[in-house]
């Protein structure tokens, strides 16, 4: 059996099959146009029958329909197959030339409008994901306990102290105490630069010693150094200016600060 005559048998029974399934083929084919409509119509109203029949009867019902010259009711059968059968269904072989030049226009068209969809979908994600990025996000806050050790440039002595630092953006603030005989208040607030592990630190301090009566002001460089497990390295060198009338007290002191912080809170 030579290959043609295999494929003519194939088709002659899925041409077989299908009209046992949907008796309107046979009315079609018999040119009995309404009767065969009426079948078909039949068919689509009944939701138990495969996607396979209703996409085979309402390919005929358009047939039917155009035989019957009702326009209107065959562009409206060929825009559903278009719609839920992407890629050509009417069969150029079977069915008049001008139903499958009309099916192919409104194939054709239909694709034209969902490409068209997807084109816009596409562009007003893209457009909300322009937004999003140049929308500024809201700056990172925290809160910091520290620990730290304060070195003298004039004197041996080595502080240690504890502190409460807030950022919130570039913005720190914070207040820091150093145990001594005599114990040393700091009010400091300056900004972060960057964001990433190293973050430079600049500001400006107030230092109180309520014991003495001396107070002093000045300015501070130093670094936040992000580590593991919410922990941050503190490094600060300032100057301070004292504004005090007793001579025995230096006037200018230059100090440099190092400690661990631990954010409790990020939001």
């Amino acid at each position: 059996m030579s290959p043609r005559t295999l494929l003519l048998l194939l088709l002659l029974m899925a041409s077989s099959a299908a009209a046992e399934s949907l008796p309107g083929i046979q009315l079609y084919e018999s040119g009995e146009y309404e009767a065969a409509a009426r079948s078909f119509e039949e068919v689509l109203a009944t939701p138990q029958r495969s996607a396979e029949d209703r996409r085979l009867a309402r390919i005929y019902l358009a047939a039917s329909l155009y035989a019957l010259g009702k326009v209107d009711e065959i562009r409206q059968q060929l825009e559903v197959i278009a719609r839920e059968h992407p890629g050509p269904q009417v069969d150029a072989v079977r069915f008049p030339p001008e139903l499958v030049a009309l099916a192919e226009a409104l194939r054709e068209r239909v694709e034209t409008e969902r490409r068209q969809a997807e084109q816009e979908a596409l562009r007003k994600r893209q457009e909300q994901e322009a937004t999003r990025a140049r929308k500024p996000s809201p700056p990172d806050s925290s809160l910091r306990p520290e620990l730290l050790s304060l070195i003298e440039a004039r004197g041996p002595a080595l502080l240690l102290g504890g502190g409460l630092a807030y950022s919130h953006g570039a913005l720190e603030v914070g207040a820091r105490v150093w145990i001594s005989p005599s114990p040393v208040f700091h009010l400091q607030g300056g900004l972060l630069l960057g964001h990433g592990v190293l973050r430079p630190h600049l500001g400006l301090r107030a230092t109180l010693v309520p014991s003495e009566g001396a107070y002093g002001a000045g300015a501070l460089a130093g670094g936040r150094i992000s580590l593991p497990a919410g922990l941050v390295g503190l490094v600060d060198v300032g100057g301070d200016y004292f504004f005090v009338s007793d001579e025995a007290h230096q006037r200018f002191a230059l100090t440099a600060q190092v400690g661990l912080g631990l954010e409790l809170f990020r939001p």
